[in-house]
């Protein structure tokens, strides 16, 4: 073996018999082309005699959190399921027929996250047949044996799965394990599957994890070849991501056929995804009904939480929904019920039970609602789940109604770690929706008394949520039927032109979007006529007339373009020399900041944003509830005078010069305010002529 092959050979000898060994080559010239740490290949094998027909098994390898730092060696051998006994008890023997176990590195790409890695050098057809060759050909070399080549086994895991399919295209391998692999589109893979199930030859095994974006697919797949067999078998495992490959690959190799711990058999996918008979929505409609009536056996009052009939029903949906299992003891104690909501857990029960295919499944209610609107930004059509704001689609059978549970005010945009609620669709009517849900209390009892309840929801004409008074907590709607149309907004009355249509816009998307009552509405909008007229790309220093006209910070009066006002730096003396922009004048470095960086509607406007009236108040909305919770209270309660608003506002919010330097009882101060509630009672008229 000559230097410059750049190998290393841990051990071998050549005698009647191949003993058990490893090399590491540094550098091969077909992945040449793979950026990354070296070694580019790893080859490991059994004892096996000198000549013999040798199986070959090529492992994909998927993400590595460390990024390019990825050493095959040290990080993903251990890892990879190449394993001819336990790994974790050697003395346990797995696979005994002669086997090359071949391991190349990937290319690192990096992706959004700086973990990536893909296998380009092995896309073209007939690359892998070239691999392993070249894996055949240096065994041989530095073991001096003189091995064929016998059947092919291609393994792939998490983002090895894509590289799967490409190399499906044009390989036939005799048999395939994919470990929580499918994140693409599993047709490859289902079309070499179909032809070996049906020539009764080879083997495929899928693992997946419940809940993740593997679910889906591999649920494809499963209902594609139909009926499981012993060596065709697309299966759930409880098993962690990464220990997959680790805990399955030597039993699989040992045995495709054989039965794995820790896992069921998959049903696929069980319905359509519309809205017919054995759909998904009827489906998540019949099992929620089917748990309502089982907390009223008899047809009796219902089960509450803590009576000793209804610890069966919680420990079930635990054990299902999220798979917990939680003490019989805790499941009766009304203290452990404060701290521990089990609505989420039932909302998970019952998709589970309805083989929803993508849903998140979770004890918290805002992991499968931010998941859901990840899939509605991604435009990710593998998962029928998709989050929209509650102002955007009229709620279906089997949809998800989600609201705030408490006075953090998650919103769609700021979901994420925030408690919330959500009842599940089982009916619809014109001007009302039916709910049912988990952990809710029956009439009149407050937070006690906990168990599946149902209830009415007001609806507008066109099926949207009413979002006034209690609604007014509602912010999503889950679709379980995927993308759905955006309703436009209901028509609204011409209002008069100039600065009062643009006031009255304004108070129809608070009022009706967002669920202020009027006279909070009134006394924030007069603030907004104060600060710029409600002129959406106004800044600070110019005229109405020509709200993009100021003085830069030479004193020069000039026009600044969208992108200048955005850029402005005061240290480069960059843009306008005064920083107010907007409907609401913001001013400070980080809210400016926050303005041209807010998504709306799925998308980022950035520059744009200022001649979009619509972005900035939900803008203006998602600063109140984030960052002025005191104000916005204010604003929403429901006996708020005009008066009252535009004060606060003006006092904790808006907090012009005069407020910072003077107290609310000096003459200044006082003069201020009054003049914001003029505003303020003009927006009214404007508004009460506009909707008599």
């Amino acid at each position: 073996m000559s230097a410059a092959s750049a190998t290393t050979l841990d051990r071998y000898e050549i005698d009647q018999h191949v003993q058990p060994g490893r090399l590491v080559v540094d550098r091969v010239a077909l992945l040449a082309r793979h950026q990354g740490t070296p070694p580019d290949l790893v080859i490991r094998w059994g004892p096996m005699p000198v000549r013999a027909t040798v199986d070959v098994v090529v492992h994909l390898h998927g993400f590595f959190e460390r990024g390019r730092a990825m050493n095959l060696v040290r990080d993903m051998v251990p890892r990879s399921g190449l394993d001819l006994a336990d790994p974790d008890r050697p003395h346990v023997v797995g696979r005994r027929s002669p086997t090359l176990l071949v391991l190349p590195r990937g290319h690192f790409y990096g992706g959004g996250k700086g973990r990536g890695y893909a296998f380009p050098a092995l896309r073209p057809r007939g690359a892998l047949d070239a691999l392993v060759d070249e894996a055949l050909r240096r065994f041989n070399e530095a073991t001096g044996a003189r091995a064929t080549r016998g059947r092919l086994i291609l393994t792939a895991h998490s983002g090895g799965g894509a590289a799967l399919m490409d190399v499906l295209r044009y390989a036939d391998p005799d048999e395939v394990h994919a470990f929580d692999a499918l994140y693409t589109d599993p047709g490859p893979l289902i079309e070499w599957a179909r032809r070996h199930k049906t020539a009764g030859r080879g083997a495929l095994r899928v693992l997946y994890r419940d809940g993740e974006r593997t679910a889906v697919r591999s649920r494809r797949v499963a209902t594609a070849l139909g009926p499981p067999t012993r060596r065709f078998r697309v299966e759930p495992t409880t098993v962690e991501h990464l220990v997959i490959p680790r805990a399955y690959g030597w039993r699989l190799l040992a045995d495709p056929g054989a039965d794995l711990p820790g896992v069921t058999a998959s049903r696929g996918v069980q319905h359509e995804i519309g809205g017919g008979a054995g759909s998904l929505p009827e489906a998540i409609v019949r099992v929620a009904r089917e748990q309502w009536r089982r907390w009223r056996p008899g047809g009796g009052s219902p089960l509450t939480e803590t009576m000793p009939a209804a610890t069966a029903l919680l420990r079930e949906y635990y054990q299902v929904g999220v798979q917990m299992t939680v003490p019989d003891a805790q499941l009766r104690d009304p203290k452990w019920h404060q701290s521990h909501y089990w609505s989420a857990v039932f909302v998970s029960y019952v998709m589970r039970r309805a083989a929803a295919p993508g849903f998140v499944f979770s004890a918290a209610h805002w992991k499968y609602i931010a998941a859901a609107r990840r899939n509605r930004m991604r435009g990710d059509t593998s998962s029928p789940f998709w989050a929209y704001k509650a102002t955007e689609i009229a709620p279906r059978r089997g949809d998800l109604v989600c609201a705030s549970r408490d006075r953090t005010r998650p919103t769609y945009d700021t979901v994420e770690g925030k408690p919330a609620h959500c009842d599940i669709v089982v009916d619809v009517q014109p001007g009302s929706i039916r709910v049912i849900g988990g952990n809710v209390g029956m009439p009149g009892s407050g937070n006690l008394g906990l168990t599946v309840g149902e209830k009415t929801l007001r609806t507008l004409p066109d099926g949207r949520l009413d979002l006034t008074g209690r609604q007014s907590r509602f912010f999503a709607v889950v679709s379980c039927t995927g993308r759905r149309p955006v309703l436009a907004e209901a028509p609204v009355a011409t209002p008069p032109a100039g600065t009062d249509a643009r006031a009255v816009r304004v108070m129809e998307l608070l009022v009706r979007r967002y669920g202020y009552p009027v006279n909070g509405a009134t006394g924030l909008v007069g603030n907004l006529v104060a600060e710029s007229g409600v002129i959406p790309e106004r800044i600070e220093g110019s005229a109405s007339a020509t709200p993009l006209r100021a003085a830069d910070f030479a004193g020069r009066v000039r026009s600044f373009t969208p992108d200048e006002v955005r850029a402005r730096d005061f240290r480069l003396k960059r843009g306008p020399k005064l920083p107010g922009v907007g409907i609401a004048q913001w001013t400070t470095a980080a809210r400016r900041a926050g303005l041209f960086q807010h998504t709306y509607q799925g998308r980022r406007p950035g520059s744009a944003i200022l001649s979009d009236l619509e972005a900035q108040v939900d803008y203006l909305v998602t600063e109140l509830r984030r960052d002025y919770r005191q104000v916005d209270a204010t604003l929403r309660a429901p006996g708020v005078t005009v008066e009252q608003a535009s004060d606060v506002v003006l006092l904790r919010f808006e907090v012009p010069a005069v407020v910072v330097h003077g107290r609310p009882g000096d003459p200044a101060v006082q003069q201020v305010l009054s003049r914001r509630r003029a505003y303020a009672a003009n927006v009214m008229n404007a508004y009460r002529k506009a909707h008599p």
